[in-house]
């Protein structure tokens, strides 16, 4: 092993599971890490982890010529750091980050790290190239590795760590559920009102604030639906949690209505917590939910939503299920997997 620490960079600045996956690597690598992304949540997580910060000007998320932009400032940015720092590899965190890092790779071995599911087709093809220019390749979950065309991807199945999520006792009273991801259109956060519509006992916790870029059109209409006679008084909107632990405390199961999760580390900490899980069978959550520790439903059906709810609820053994299922993901088998990837491109 050769170089300076590695570079792991992110093209945004936002604390996301993803980001948590790359802290939770990160921290765990056994040698000095560099990491390089903009102001904000990641780097004061950064900051706060005793890892080194390489600042990054913040940029557009939003498709389009200003992100192709963008993306070409990004690479020369990545070039001059990897020019000055000549680390033993640069880890590209996200679709964004590699391409525009891929020109570095002849100073430095390249890790492709993929955390979500390709975006629009115009996109995949651009991606799926960057991925095989790259000396390596992690992914999250089997459905990235899938999607990106790497079949030789070390996958993460990213986890938690077992002795802070301990199981909390069942909460008393009536069923309670949490939905716990940004509110972001892909989320689904609408779905869940509609089958707290269909559950008329239910208690509903959303727990999250918007995403940059999320339209303020989505969020008006997720209260407005929730002011609605058949769920008014039952939702209850709890913006962003630091620590959802005591959210988690409150519920009997977690309602993760994304259609398609690339992975779902959120689903994984619920489990840890003794809370089943009743998510879309599509994605991460078809990789994680097995055992009894939830139940899966068709992506987008309400109906089909509500039934698993109720049967979940109605499972004595589903929590004990879901904590044995969380056991399966680690963090430290996380970042094993991570650390060997890694030592593999600077072999």
């Amino acid at each position: 092993m050769t170089g300076a620490p590695p570079v792991v960079v992110s093209y945004a600045g936002v604390l996301g599971g993803a980001e948590r996956v790359l802290l939770d690597c990160a921290t765990r690598l056994g040698e000095p890490v560099l990491v390089a992304c903009p102001d904000g949540a990641l780097s004061a997580a950064v900051w706060a982890a005793g890892l080194e910060h390489a600042r990054l000007p913040e940029r557009t998320l939003r498709l389009g010529p200003a992100h192709a932009r963008a993306l070409g400032a990004l690479a020369r940015e990545i070039r001059t750091l990897v020019a000055r720092r000549r680390p033993s590899a640069v880890v590209a965190w996200g679709d964004r980050a590699l391409l525009a890092a891929v020109p570095a790779r002849r100073r430095a071995p390249l890790l492709a790290g993929h955390m979500d599911l390709l975006p629009r087709p115009s996109v995949r093809a651009a991606v799926r190239w960057a991925s095989r220019q790259a000396a390596g390749v992690v992914a999250a979950s089997e459905a990235i590795a899938s999607a990106v065309r790497a079949p030789r991807a070390t996958i993460l199945r990213p986890g938690v760590d077992l002795d802070r999520w301990t199981p909390a006792p069942a909460p008393e009273g009536g069923p309670r559920a949490l939905v716990l991801a940004a509110l972001a259109p892909w989320k689904r956060q609408d779905l869940a009102l509609e089958v707290a519509a269909r559950v008329p006992e239910l208690q509903l916790e959303l727990a999250g604030a918007p995403l940059p870029g999320t339209p303020g059109d989505y969020v008006r209409r997720l209260h407005t639906r929730a002011a609605a006679p058949d769920v008014a008084g039952r939702v209850t909107f709890l913006g962003a949690v630091a620590d959802p632990r005591e959210a988690l405390a409150r519920a009997h199961c977690l309602l993760h209505c994304s259609d398609e999760e690339p992975w779902g580390l959120v689903l994984v900490e619920a489990m840890a917590a003794g809370r089943p899980v009743v998510a879309a069978d599509a994605g991460g959550p078809r990789e994680i939910v097995s055992g009894g520790a939830g139940r899966l439903f068709a992506p987008g059906d309400a109906g089909a939503a509500a039934a698993a709810l109720r049967a979940v609820l109605a499972d004595p053994a589903a929590p004990g299920a879901a904590r044995a299922r969380a056991e399966r993901f680690p963090v430290e088998a996380t970042a094993a997997a991570f650390k060997q990837a890694l030592d593999a491109v600077r072999s």
